[in-house]
């Protein structure tokens, strides 16, 4: 082989593209960081066998390496929004966690904004397709649940922070190692890694709860508000859609969300596979992008 063959070759097999993609695929065979057996808020009001599966520890197929860099981009729309509502002075704190221990709730949201008349807002930002926006005349049904669920948490906390303490109290200032260990217990799940040890890990969840209650602790009116956060990847338009627990049907939504945690929790507990959504086919638009369709369809 001369040498332009062998160049030419190389070229084929990909100076950049090959190596990049055998990255993102070897990526998701290293641990993450997830806690498993929860009721993600992401998930709420999904397919209850595939939240089944999630909370069991069940892997999907692997996902292929565009989807890797699908997923990193919308990681990074979030990342670049935030920092301009932060340097805005309308987002006054980003990655906010989210627990509602009676229920089993846990996850993250994507920050606490500052509104009008000293009230505190949920922000939810969402990248999507071009078609998906001009589309778009209101929040997804899925995330509209996604949102009341934060909502639901975030003030439930609000509510518990001031029956206990009051106000920004000594008391409160006083109790900040009590709470911190609290908190920390919800990480033991955590695992060292490349860049940072598992207790500076624990640390960091831990200092996103103790910032979460400084700022609940000074909020006196009820948290009733989540923005959606729509931006086209295509072109950057935004749209914005407000969704509130006062808003009609709100409450009824809330209290079919912590049923189905509930009936959820009950059924981990106890081996209990839910039943498949009536009428579903492996090939059906429900079940077609499930990263557990093939375990699924087994049963």
């Amino acid at each position: 082989m001369g040498l332009k063959s062998a160049f030419d070759s190389m070229k084929r097999g990909g100076y950049v593209i090959a190596p990049w993609e055998k990255y993102l695929l070897a990526k998701q065979e290293e641990d993450n960081d997830r806690k498993v057996n929860v009721n993600a808020p992401s998930s709420i009001g999904g397919c209850l066998r595939a939240r089944y599966y999630a909370r069991t520890g069940k892997v999907g197929g692997k996902v292929p390496a565009r989807s890797e860099r699908v997923f990193n981009n919308g990681t990074y729309v979030h990342l670049r929004i935030q920092n301009d509502l932060k340097e805005a002075g309308i987002l006054l704190m980003d990655e906010v966690p989210v627990v509602d221990l009676d229920y089993n709730i846990q996850g993250h949201t994507d920050g606490i904004l500052k509104l009008p008349n000293d009230e505190l807002g949920v922000l939810e930002i969402k990248s999507i397709n071009e078609r998906g926006f001009n589309e778009l005349h209101s929040e997804k049904l899925e995330h509209r649940y996604q949102g009341l669920c934060y909502l639901h948490c975030i003030e439930k906390h609000r509510k518990e922070l001031f029956e206990e303490f009051g106000s920004r109290s000594v008391r409160f200032i006083l109790s900040r190692k009590k709470r911190e260990k609290k908190y920390a217990k919800l990480y033991q799940h955590l695992k060292g890694g490349r860049k940072f040890t598992k207790d500076e890990k624990i640390a960091f969840q831990t200092s996103l709860h103790l910032s979460l209650d400084d700022l609940l602790i000074s909020c006196k009116k009820p948290i009733t508000k989540v923005v959606f956060l729509y931006e086209n990847k295509n072109t950057q338009d935004v749209k914005e859609y407000v969704v509130s627990s006062n808003d009609e049907g709100a409450k009824d939504v809330i209290e079919t969300i912590l049923e189905e945690c509930s009936v959820l929790n009950y059924d981990v507990e106890n081996h209990i596979l839910p039943p498949r959504i009536e009428g579903a086919r492996k090939s059906c638009g429900a079940c077609r992008w499930c990263d557990f369709k093939d375990e699924c369809f087994v049963v």
